[in-house]
C-alpha cells in the first residue's frame, strides 16, 4: 500500500483508493489511535470493493484548531493530481470540522471525480446529489457545534477554578508552585502512536503558595523600581546576579531555537510578573479579575496599580532636577559605574556629566561627554563619593532626609474606585435602555474616569518608595549599601548629593625615573548634599 504517492502526475486509469484517519490530542489520551481508525477504514474499504492502495494519516492535530495538517494537505494536493478516485474515511469531521473547509472539499470531489465514503455512515456522500452533500455539510456542523460546546464547557470550568482560587492548568506562574511530594505521570511524546509513547514523573505543584526565591525576587524588582531604579539597569542587575528565568528553573526549550537554557529576561517579562493582578493575591481569568485576595499576596495592591502607573510613562522623575527624563527598558549600554552620566564637569557648568573611558594605561578614569577633559581615576572618585554617602546615612537623622509620606486610606480608595466602575457600568445600562441620554452619559463617563485617574495617582503616590528607605531602620549603613544594586545605589547618588569632579592636573614632560605614582586628590571632587545637613558631617567624610 502506499503511503507516500507523489503528487505530480496526468490521468490515470488505475487511481488510488485512500484512507484517511485523523486524531487530535484530547482522542489520543483516551487512547483512541490512527491505526484502529484505519483499520476500520480499510474493513469497510474491502466491503465496499475499493481495497486501500493509499495511506493519509495526521496524528495529534485537531480539524478545529486551524492548523494545517500535513497529509490532509498532502491529500488535497493528490486529489488535484488526479492520483485519487476514493476517499474512507471514518467521519465526516475527520476530514474537517469548518463549513467553509467542507465546501471547498466538495467541489474538488466533483471537479475531479472523487468518491467519499463513511464508515459511521455506512455508505457514501453522492456529491452529485443536493441530499449528499446537504448530508456532509449537516455533519460537518454537528461536529463543528459540539466542538464549540466542549470549549464553552472547558472554558467556564476554568472559570470556576479561577473564581475558587483553584489552579486551571497550563504554564506554572513565576513566584507561585511548591512541590508537595507527589508526583503525577506526564507523556513527553503525545503525538507519537500510544504504543510508542514515553511517560515521566513529574512533581505536582501546589499553585497558591509562593515560590520563596521567586517570591523575593518578584519583591525586590518591586521595590527597586518604585524607589527610581530604571528598568535597563535592573534587567543589568539580574544578569550579573545571574538569576535564573521561569523557563530555565522548570527546564522549558526556547520555541525559537528548541534548545533548553536560553531565555533571557526582558522588560515585558518583568511588567506581566509586576501587573498581572494574580502577584497581589488575586485570582484572575482572561486577564480578568474573578476573586479578589483569593490568595496570600506577593506585593501589596497599591504597589501593583503605582506599578502600572510607572509602566505606563515613558519618562521618569530625576531626582536631582526634578525634569523628566526617558525611561530606558532595555540593558543596551547601561552605565557599569556608580558616577557614570551623574557626576558633572565644573569646566563646561551647564550640567555637561561624565562617563568613563580608558586612559592610555588602560585605567578607567572619568572624562567629560562635552569636553573630554578630567581623567581622574574612576575607582578613585568612586570609593570617595561612597564613603562620604554611608558616611551621612550612618547618622540617626537619615529619617530626616525622606520626605514624609501623606498618609493614605487605601483600602478606602480602593472601595471608591470599585464603586465607580460599578456606577460606569450602570450608566452604560441605562442609556442602552433609554433612561438617559447620550450627553449625560457622556458626562457621567467622563466625571468618572476623572476621579478614577486621581485616585490611581494618589495610589500610586503612595506606594513609591524612596531609595533612601533602607537606611531608616538599619544602623549599619555599609552593609545595607553592599547589598543594593548598582541602579539602586546610582538613585541614593541621585537622590542625596550633587557631585563635581574637577580635572586631573597633568605634568609637563615625562615623569622621572623614580617619581612617586599618581596618587588619587581627594581635593578634586566637590560634594554636595541635596538636603541640609551638618557642615561637620562633611568634614567627617572628607
Amino acid at each position: 500500500m502506499n503511503t507516500r504517492s507523489s503528487t505530480t502526475g496526468a490521468d490515470r486509469s488505475d487511481r488510488l483508493n485512500a484512507g484517511y484517519d485523523r486524531v487530535s490530542l484530547d482522542e489520543q489520551k483516551t487512547g483512541r489511535g490512527v491505526a484502529s481508525q484505519h483499520e476500520e477504514n480499510a474493513e469497510f474499504a474491502q466491503e465496499l470493493g475499493h481495497p486501500l492502495t493509499a495511506r493519509y494519516s495526521d496524528s495529534g492535530f485537531s480539524a478545529y484548531s486551524g492548523i494545517e495538517r500535513p497529509d490532509y494537505q498532502r491529500l488535497l494536493r493528490d486529489i488535484i493530481a488526479n492520483l485519487i478516485a476514493v476517499v474512507v474515511v471514518w467521519h465526516a469531521d475527520r476530514l474537517t470540522r469548518d463549513t467553509a473547509e467542507g465546501l471547498a472539499f466538495i467541489e474538488l470531489c466533483r471537479k475531479h471525480k472523487v468518491r467519499l465514503f463513511s464508515v459511521q455512515r455506512g455508505s457514501e456522500y453522492n456529491f452529485n446529489r443536493a441530499k449528499g452533500r446537504a448530508d456532509f455539510l449537516r455533519d460537518i456542523v454537528a461536529a463543528q457545534e459540539e466542538s464549540a460546546h466542549k470549549g464553552e464547557r472547558v472554558a467556564l470550568a476554568r472559570k470556576r477554578q479561577a473564581r475558587n482560587g483553584e489552579f486551571g492548568g497550563g504554564m506554572r506562574r513565576y513566584g507561585w508552585g511548591v512541590e508537595t511530594g507527589r508526583f503525577r505521570s506526564v507523556c513527553v511524546n503525545p503525538k507519537a502512536d500510544i504504543t510508542e509513547r514515553q511517560y515521566e514523573d513529574r512533581p505536582i505543584l501546589d499553585m497558591s503558595k509562593h515560590r520563596p526565591e521567586e517570591r523575593d525576587e518578584i519583591r525586590r524588582w518591586a521595590k527597586e523600581l518604585l524607589s527610581g531604579v530604571s528598568m535597563a539597569q535592573l534587567l543589568r542587575d539580574l544578569a550579573t546576579r545571574k538569576v535564573p528565568t521561569q523557563a530555565q528553573t522548570d527546564g522549558r526549550k526556547d520555541r525559537r531555537t528548541g534548545k533548553t537554557g536560553e531565555s533571557k529576561w526582558n522588560s515585558r517579562t518583568i511588567k506581566q510578573i509586576l501587573t498581572s493582578p494574580r502577584v497581589s493575591g488575586h485570582a484572575e481569568y482572561r486577564g480578568e479579575i474573578v476573586k479578589r485576595d483569593a490568595y496570600d499576596a506577593i506585593i501589596p495592591e497599591e504597589k501593583r496599580q503605582a506599578l502600572i502607573s510607572l509602566f505606563s510613562s515613558d519618562t521618569r522623575t530625576d531626582p536631582k532636577t526634578g525634569r523628566d527624563v526617558p525611561r530606558k527598558t532595555s540593558p543596551g549600554n547601561t552605565p557599569k559605574w556608580l558616577g557614570s552620566l551623574i557626576y558633572e564637569c565644573p569646566i563646561c557648568d551647564d550640567g555637561s556629566t561624565l562617563s568613563v573611558r580608558s586612559n592610555h594605561k588602560g585605567e578607567p578614569v572619568y572624562r567629560c561627554r562635552t569636553c573630554h577633559r578630567g581623567r581622574q581615576s574612576a575607582v578613585g572618585v568612586d570609593k570617595h563619593v561612597e564613603a562620604f554617602i554611608i558616611a551621612r546615612l550612618s547618622r540617626p537623622d537619615v529619617a530626616n532626609l525622606i520626605p514624609a509620606a501623606p498618609e493614605t486610606d487605601f483600602k478606602a480608595l480602593r472601595e471608591e474606585a470599585q464603586e465607580l466602575e460599578r456606577r460606569k457600568e450602570e450608566a452604560g445600562v441605562s442609556y442602552a435602555r433609554g433612561r438617559i441620554s447620550l450627553a449625560v452619559l457622556e458626562t457621567a463617563t467622563a466625571e468618572i474616569a476623572g476621579r478614577l485617574a486621581e485616585i490611581t495617582a494618589q495610589l500610586s503616590a503612595s506606594a513609591r518608595t524612596s531609595p533612601l528607605a533602607p537606611f531608616v531602620a538599619t544602623d549599619d549603613a555599609q552593609s545595607v549599601w553592599a547589598s543594593l544594586s548598582l541602579g539602586h545605589r546610582r538613585e541614593v547618588l541621585r537622590t542625596l548629593v550633587r557631585v563635581v569632579v574637577r580635572p586631573k592636573k597633568h605634568s609637563r614632560g615625562r615623569p622621572r625615573k623614580g617619581a612617586a605614582p599618581y596618587v588619587f586628590d581627594t581635593g578634586a571632587v566637590e560634594i554636595t548634599l541635596n538636603r541640609a545637613a551638618p557642615v561637620a558631617t562633611e568634614k567627617e567624610a572628607a
